[in-house]
């Protein structure tokens, strides 16, 4: 037992005592220091730099001409133009009956009958549960 022991520590030393393999030799390719900025990767935005390009593509001018109000979303607090639909808050029992979505009132239980009114502005964010034939289906929080 104690011959393997032996056997076996001389194995390990040796691998581990082994050289680098050979490296390969240098190439004569000439390295362009244009295309080698070109690969290096793009710097990671910092949250204000995006926040800043999202203000910077909302056209403010053409929101207010909608109706919009240009606002912070999401939990990011990205900019966008958030649109009114014509019909928020009107009575609905499925999406067909609203520019948006159908929405259900926050007391509403699940499994009864149940009238939802339309949401008031194109804002995919926040928690919500919609109304399609009159019952709540999808439940969701977007944010």
């Amino acid at each position: 037992m104690r011959l393997i022991l032996v056997s076996l520590a001389l194995c390990l030393a040796a691998a581990c005592s082994a050289g680098k393999p050979a490296q390969e030799p240098p190439t004569d390719k000439v390295v362009n220091v244009a295309d080698a900025k070109a690969e290096t990767p793009p710097k990671e935005k910092t949250i204000d730099e995006m926040r800043a390009e999202s203000m910077a593509s909302v056209d403010q001018e053409a929101c207010s001409n909608v109706g919009g109000e240009v606002r912070q979303e999401g939990m990011l607090g990205m900019y966008r133009c958030v649109k009114p639909y014509a019909d928020a808050g009107k009575a609905c029992r499925s999406k067909s009956d609203c520019e948006g979505k159908c929405l259900a009132a926050d007391d509403a239980a699940p499994d009864q009958e149940t009238t939802g009114v339309c949401q008031a502005d194109d804002s995919p964010f926040g928690c919500y549960a919609e109304v399609e034939d009159g019952k709540i289906t999808n439940a969701i929080c977007v944010d």
